[in-house]
């Protein structure tokens, strides 16, 4: 299609821009300058890492508690058909090449627990996961801790103030496009994460709203999720998107990546209400490379504006 054409196009422009302020901000210029970045915000268990992994083809670390405890840099590389899946993990002055998308959730726990502490609290430190392949979209994510209200087991008392001052201090950036990760089941009103990205970008000029668990919405309220979608209830000028990835059953169940998409698909195209949201908000409108390409010409043209 020509909007394919198009993104392709620019992704082969701005390729090289995206590995500069990706090589910079492993040089920690970051700390003097400020580099357009996309930023993955959630409230605990809103289905943020199933996002991204539906995005990367790999699975991130998750479960109940705070599962993402150190910022994770997500650096997702477009390869040629032919050419196979590779990937790297570094973080302070180590650096493992990965050849199996299966490592990559034991390594950033590995990782996590020598620069956070295992299980406790969060660290600044930036653990960076490189994944190239032939399925994942050219595009640099950061993904930062689900924001929770109470500290449990041996977490620091304060571990939501934490989360709070780590998540600002990359939302706040203007150079920052935040996306924001909404569960469908809860009233979009009450959540934290909008709130915050709302506080420090209240015309929604570089906020992105991504809605997950449409399967657990009470019936009779699906109407208010269509029109969340249809941006009439919290207006973003990028508007929203829904996506439906694995659930911890599906998990449990080895239910891969490509079925999960398969599984998505036919959701959305049999749902009586959630069929009729606009065409190219979901993840699998078009395969699931279409919301990383949306996600991608937002931020070229974000890079652009520069």
């Amino acid at each position: 299609t020509d909007s394919f054409n198009l993104c392709r196009q620019y992704e082969e422009k701005v390729r090289p821009c995206i590995d500069l302020i990706d090589s910079l901000r492993a040089l920690g210029v970051e700390r003097d300058l400020a580099l357009p970045a996309i930023a993955v915000i959630g409230d605990q268990s809103s289905g943020k890492s199933s996002v991204l992994e539906a995005l990367s083809g790999v699975a991130l670390p998750r479960g109940s508690g705070i599962v993402t405890r150190c910022p994770l840099v997500l650096r997702m590389k477009k390869l040629g058909q032919e050419d196979e899946w590779r990937g790297k993990v570094s973080y302070l002055d180590m650096e493992l090449e990965l050849s199996e998308a299966s490592q990559v959730e034991e390594e950033i726990n590995k990782a996590q627990n020598l620069i956070a502490g295992t299980g406790l609290g969060i660290s600044d430190e930036l653990i960076s996961l490189e994944v190239s392949s032939p399925s994942v979209p050219d595009l640099t994510l950061i993904d930062l801790p689900g924001i929770t209200r109470v500290a449990v087991g041996n977490q620091p008392t304060d571990i939501g103030r934490q989360i709070k001052r780590l998540i600002r201090k990359y939302i706040q950036k203007q150079e920052t496009i935040n996306l924001v990760v909404v569960p469908s089941n809860v009233d979009i009103a009450t959540t934290e994460a909008l709130s915050m990205a709302q506080e420090v970008d209240p015309d929604g000029d570089r906020t992105i709203g991504i809605l997950t668990k449409p399967d657990l919405v009470d019936k009779g309220t699906e109407d208010t999720v269509v029109d969340v979608v249809r941006n009439l209830v919290c207006h973003l000028k990028k508007g929203y998107m829904i996506v439906k990835c694995r659930g911890q059953q599906d998990i449990q169940s080895r239910l891969s990546l490509a079925e999960a998409l398969q599984k998505e698909k036919a959701f959305f195209e049999d749902h009586p209400q959630f069929r009729l949201v606009r065409p190219g908000c979901t993840l699998q409108a078009a395969g699931a490379g279409t919301w990383g390409q949306q996600v991608t010409l937002y931020f070229i043209v974000f890079i652009f504006h520069f």
